[in-house]
């Protein structure tokens, strides 16, 4: 489990593609990473999970949780992830099966964009319907399959729960909360 997480989070760090397109500008003090990634769940979440932060081509731990949380930024956008959502998350970005289980990510400060049809674009075309949906929360794996009444659209609404890469293995329900 140890090398599917530390994979995970490698991968979720440094594709990033449906949490965001963009990397902030410079390097920010681990002080200063750690505040952010603080805005990703509630406090009751963030406090007692592992923060991770890519170095390099190395994940470092800068704080060893005590509960089955991990948060990090991929591509400046600050995330938690229960163990399943990791392995929905290695699944994803080396596309292997889709995982028969539920995972919940939570992403309260928001994102940057992506693509709603094709999950992995690296940035917006004029055919990959974009979608940005600020503060949410998502549900991954098996569950959001079975989850019938969301929208399955190529053009989400953002400001309404919705089926994101509806059709493909990694489909998955955004819901916003703000």
């Amino acid at each position: 489990m140890k090398a599917i997480l530390i994979t995970s989070c490698a991968l979720v760090t440094l594709a990033g593609t449906a949490f965001a397109q963009t990397s902030p500008s410079g390097t920010v003090s681990d002080q200063d990473y750690m505040k952010r990634v603080m805005t990703a769940a509630p406090s009751q979440i963030v406090a007692d999970a592992t923060v991770v932060r890519m170095n390099g081509s190395t994940m470092e731990t800068l704080k060893k949780g005590t509960n089955e949380w991990t948060c990090m930024e991929a591509n400046g956008v600050p995330m938690c992830l229960d163990p399943n959502a990791m392995e929905w998350a290695h699944a994803w970005q080396t596309h292997g099966p889709a995982i028969d289980k539920t995972g919940f990510i939570y992403m309260l400060a928001g994102d940057t964009g992506a693509s709603n049809t094709d999950p992995w674009a690296k940035g917006q075309t004029a055919d990959n319907h974009w979608v940005q949906t600020g503060s949410h929360v998502m549900i991954v794996g098996a569950a959001a399959k079975a989850m019938p009444g969301y929208p399955r659209t190529a053009d989400a609404d953002p400001t309404k729960p919705y089926v994101m890469w509806p059709g493909s293995p990694y489909e998955h329900l955004m819901i916003p909360v703000k």
